[in-house]
């Protein structure tokens, strides 16, 4: 994709999309401080894909905030808060405002999307998304492209490459639980991921359907706090293969309980 980068209004390039209106939420999250990493941050306007046309690529100074809001087995949720942003590095009016949610996890592989509701220049919210894609940096940095038609031939796109300005400085830690089983089904060997929100003996115990222990994976084992991994490899408690069926693996430590469903085959 050919790129042409000047320092040029966004006037000249909102001629090229089309805007849809979004509720924008203003600043005064209580999380995680991220500043913009300006490059590769920009907004970009023009070809994608196989297409063949100019982009212009207008660089992006700012911040926003990373809060977290919940998560479940697969996914950390966060709301992007007091998204702000100009096209130069010094004084001068703010002229992208904004929020968005940002969600990573993943049953296989590390995944991450994220929505964006901006205003550019005063005109009405533009929704931008990035859809499910591959973790583009080791988290807590992002890097991530979000695009307003689905990086449609001719399409705007927002790139966000953010961090908190202090190194190590994570956002809030997904709450405790059963995370995923991997794969689902399994034949050889299946991975079960879990997290803690503080340092807690956990009890691990698959069983069957009608509750029956087949093999204790952890009996009160102390683990830190934040996501682990154990294995199963398909035998009960004595040594012989468990046979084919649907299991539930259940994590228990204090003050919580968690349980998820999976699949063996033969």
């Amino acid at each position: 994709m050919h790129r042409i980068r000047e320092s040029l209004a966004w006037s000249l390039a909102a001629c090229w999309v089309a805007s849809a209106t979004c509720a924008v939420t203003g600043a005064g999250a209580t999380g995680t401080p991220y500043r913009l990493l300006t490059p590769p941050s920009a907004i970009e306007v023009g070809c994608e894909g196989p297409c063949s046309c100019p982009v212009v690529s207008v660089p992006t100074f700012g911040s926003f905030e990373l809060e977290f809001t919940g998560s479940n087995p697969l996914y950390a949720y966060y709301d992007v808060v007091g998204y702000i942003a100009s096209f130069n590095n010094g004084p001068g009016a703010v002229t992208v405002t904004g929020s968005g949610q940002y969600r990573i996890g993943g049953e296989v592989a590390l995944q991450q999307q994220m929505t964006l509701d901006l205003s550019i220049e005063g005109r009405p919210p533009q929704h931008f998304d990035s859809g499910l894609v591959p973790v583009g940096a080791p988290f807590p940095q992002l890097s991530i492209a979000c695009a307003a038609n689905g990086f449609a031939c001719l399409d705007s796109v927002v790139l966000v490459d953010a961090a908190p300005p202090v190194t190590g400085a994570f956002p809030a830690p997904p709450a405790a639980g059963v995370r995923a089983v991997w794969p689902n089904p399994f034949r050889a060997l299946a991975h079960v991921t879990f997290a803690l929100d503080r340092p807690a003996p956990v009890e691990l115990t698959v069983i069957d359907l009608a509750g029956r222990r087949v093999r204790s994976l952890a009996a009160g084992t102390d683990f830190s706090a934040g996501p682990h991994a154990v294995d199963w490899d398909g035998r009960r408690d004595d040594g012989s293969l468990a046979r084919a069926g649907v299991y539930w693996v259940v994590m228990r430590w204090p003050g919580g309980f968690d349980r998820r469903s999976f699949v063996r085959l033969d």
